[in-house]
């Protein structure tokens, strides 16, 4: 993966004192709820286009089916809005160029806010016993915080 071409700045100026792009996904956190992982397999026609244009790999066989998941990184500001996007494990530049744009264009505005309310279940063995209710202004970080989702797409060769 290139670095320089996966990471996109958004028009949002960004200021020199951010967080260095992580290196273990496993500390990053997760973008609960985000559009992006609903929306993205509408986009598998034109990441198969590309896939199969460039040298690319990464996408396994699924039920007779390509399928490829990209796990990104997200640099979001204190309102949510995403600073820089990094495909990770695209293993294709012009598939992580294609989703940073998409990303950028048509999600840009899907990651959470202030004031935005966010349920989560409360289970205790187990089994769901209620749901918690927070505003985005409970756990906003202060400053710019890098948050990780994946886009997924299906497409198939067959004729």
């Amino acid at each position: 993966m290139t670095m320089l071409l996966s990471l996109m700045l958004a028009t949002t100026p960004v200021a020199d004192t951010l967080p260095p792009m992580p290196q273990d996904l496993t500390s990053v956190p997760v973008i609960e709820g985000w559009l992006g992982r609903k929306i993205s397999p509408r986009w598998s026609e034109d990441v198969a286009k590309l896939y199969r244009r460039g040298k690319c790999r990464g996408a396994v066989p699924y039920e007779g089916s390509n399928l490829l998941e990209i796990d990104v990184l997200f640099l979001l500001s204190e309102e949510g809005k995403p600073l820089k996007i990094a495909p990770v494990n695209a293993n294709c530049p012009d598939v992580e160029n294609f989703v940073s744009r998409r990303i950028l264009n048509t999600l840009g505005n899907s990651f959470r806010t202030k004031g935005q309310v966010v349920t989560k279940p409360v289970t205790v063995d187990g089994r769901t016993i209620g749901t918690t209710r927070k505003t985005a202004d409970d756990n906003r970080p202060a400053g710019p915080v890098w948050m990780r989702s994946q886009v997924r797409f299906l497409w198939s060769d067959a004729p």
